[in-house]
Parts: C-alpha cells; structure tokens; sequence
C-alpha cells in the first residue's frame, strides 16, 4: 500500500516546506487576496489543508486510529496557528470559518486514507498464517 512505502521523514519535510510556503504566500499583501478573487479561499483552504493532512497521515506510523487522531490534531493545530497569524497583519483576517474549512478538509482526507489503511491492514491480518 503507498501509505505504508512513503517514508514518514520525507512526508515531515514536504509538510514542513508546505506549511511554510502557506504561511509566506498568505502574508504576502494582496496575494492571498488575488488568489481568493480566482477561486474561493475556502476551497484554496479546503485542498491544501487536504494535501497537508495526507502528508501527516503519511508521516506518522501505528495503526490508523492512532495516525487519524494525531493527523486530526496537528491540523487543527496548524490551522489555528495559520488563522492567528493572519490575525496579527493588517491586510489580513483570522476567520473561524477558514479554520472550519481546514478540519473538514482534514476530516474528508484522513477519513479516507483511514478506510484504506484498515482495509489494508485486515487483509494482511487474513493472508498471515
């Protein structure tokens, strides 16, 4: 299964860089909001929250009740970090709804990648003697 063959610190690391690159294009003035004026911001936190959760999924290991718990904290984590920061610059806002937007995001993400490792998980429970 590809969750099993990634290695999780390559995951930390592109979810690290992701996160930065998150928080950098958001405080750029006017970007964010060019962005937003294309396709809705909550969409744009709707995918990459997507995409950051499937990278913590994939760098944590155990079973996918424990991966599912943490991913689900350290995003809304995140999320809340990113929404605060927003909040301290002038042209920007922290919105609770954006951090809604994030955990749903999460939620949908991990939910899926959840289903697939315990399947995963029962047929090598079935194939071992």
């Amino acid at each position: 299964m590809l969750i099993s063959k990634i290695r999780p610190r390559h995951c930390l690391a592109v979810a690290t860089v992701f996160f930065a690159l998150l928080l950098i294009i958001g405080s750029v003035p006017g970007y964010a909001k060019a962005a937003s004026a294309m396709v809705d911001h909550r969409l744009l936190h709707f995918v990459a929250y997507g995409f950051l959760s499937a990278l913590v999924y994939g760098c944590l290991s155990g079973a996918w009740t424990r991966r599912a718990k943490y991913t689900l904290l350290a995003i809304a984590a995140l999320g809340a970090l990113d929404e605060s920061i927003q909040s301290f610059l002038p042209y920007r806002n922290g919105d609770f709804s954006d951090w809604v937007s994030d955990m749903l995001a999460a939620l949908s993400c991990v939910a899926m990648l959840a289903f697939f490792h315990a399947r995963a998980e029962g047929k090598r429970s079935h194939a071992a003697p």
